[in-house]
């Protein structure tokens, strides 16, 4: 009986071995990531029950914009009119991505465009997701990545993920799709070509498909160490790929978050959240009596989406301190800036250096929260009626560059002429 339980011990810390991979081949193009061996990480998962304390809406403390604000204008410029905007140097220059050309190109403060680096070099694909940090940008290209993924007859398949160093113009293949691997139709996020890239300082972190060590196609959470090439596997889905999926992998320092996530019935999602550390292999589910999902990591804090699901329009930002283990700030649609306004929910989460940005649906005005001082910063005030400009597009980006577009009210998409940002200290 003792032997037959040790056995049994064994089975499953193998089972819950994070397993390397590696698929890369030889490029002419491009260096191989050549360090791809079996860890020996064998870890675990444990429940964390956490503590609410929370400060909600107008409670948090509202910020003097001046005291983070560097530098703001607008972008009238033709040459931005068609980027794929990335971010920003240390110089100051607007980094971006020319879907036409595959160049990495920057913007000056004259609107002097120069080419940084092509990042194709012959190859045939089309970019599909790309991320910057630092002078690291990452991506995924596949035959079809220029369409809509619901017209694309491979499904993203033939994928391959590289990433770039801007200073030494050294490109390096990642990861790459694993023949075989089909889901099934009515998958979650089904598109075989990743879409949830995320870096950090030396990490690469995405949920994309793959085999579980039964030999079956499940959605994973794959884990690319920059400095030592080494790619992992760190967790795998065990349910119904139809009705579950991952989300949101992504590390900072040494801690690495993700979610689980179910589509309900009604359309609504629940789920809940993983912490991950990267020294001990210790996977801690934050066990709450809410609903968080779609989490980041930023130094001592997580940042998820609440989803109370009473309504379609009543997601939150929720935000929890890692050394209290307590849930100590909340922002939703009864904060007053909202609440002259209909159907707001908050989503979209993104974060850049100390700051977190959210959506607000129909953007009024664009609020951000500083984990540095815990305030509320009110960059472009919600008006108390609603017939005004919307913002479009909020993004926050490397180099804690914010940008928008404003769409005049009545308007339509083809309408934009310019982009606004702000440069955050």
């Amino acid at each position: 009986m003792k032997k037959k339980v040790l056995v049994a011990i064994i089975l499953v810390l193998v089972m819950l071995t994070p397993i390397s991979c590696s698929h890369n081949k030889n490029s002419s193009q491009v260096s191989v990531s050549g360090n791809s061996t079996a860890g020996d990480n064998a870890g675990y998962s444990v429940d964390l029950v956490t503590k609410n304390d929370y400060k909600v809406n107008d409670e948090i403390v509202i910020g003097d914009n001046s005291d983070i604000i560097a530098k703001q204008g607008e972008f009238t410029d033709k040459v931005y009119q068609h980027a794929f905007f990335l971010g920003a140097d240390g110089n100051g220059n607007i980094i971006t991505f020319n879907s036409d050309t595959n160049n990495i190109e920057s913007i000056d403060s004259h609107a002097c465009l120069s080419v940084v680096m092509n990042i194709m070099e012959g190859r045939k694909n089309h970019v599909y997701t790309i991320k910057k940090l630092g002078d690291i940008v990452v991506w995924d290209e596949c035959p079809h990545g220029d369409q809509d993924p619901a017209t694309d007859p491979t499904n993203g398949s033939d994928w391959v993920m590289y990433f770039a160093d801007l200073k030494t113009k050294a490109i390096t293949k990642i990861d790459e799709y694993e023949k075989g691997v089909v889901v099934p139709k009515l998958a979650q996020d089904g598109y075989l070509c990743p879409d949830q890239i995320y870096v950090a300082p030396n990490y690469v972190s995405y949920a994309t498909f793959n085999f579980n060590p039964a030999g079956k196609v499940t959605g994973v959470v794959k884990l690319y160490s920059i400095s030592t090439h080494q790619l992992e596997i760190l967790d795998y889905l065990i349910e119904d790929l139809t009705k579950y999926s991952f989300a949101s992998p992504n590390v900072s320092g040494e801690k690495m978050v993700w979610s689980k996530v179910l589509l309900d019935p009604d359309g609504t999602y629940s789920g809940c959240s993983y912490l991950y550390d990267l020294k001990t292999k210790i996977k801690s589910k934050l066990v709450t009596d809410e609903n968080m999902i779609f989490p980041l990591i930023s130094d001592n804090y997580i940042y998820t989406q609440g989803e109370p699901n009473k309504t379609f329009y009543d997601t939150e930002v929720c935000i929890y301190d890692i050394s209290k283990n307590t849930w100590v700030y909340k922002i939703n649609n009864g904060y007053s800036p909202y609440k002259p306004h209909k159907d707001v929910y908050l989503a979209g989460l993104e974060t850049s250096g100390k700051y977190l940005l959210w959506s607000s649906g129909i953007n009024y005005g664009l609020t951000i929260f500083d984990q540095e001082d815990n305030k509320l910063y009110n960059l472009a005030p919600v008006p108390n009626h609603v017939e005004t400009d919307e913002i479009r597009g909020p993004q926050l980006l490397d180099g804690n560059l914010l940008i928008w577009h404003d769409l005049k009210y009545g308007s339509n998409e083809d309408d934009r002429v310019s982009y606004k940002y702000i440069f955050l200290k």
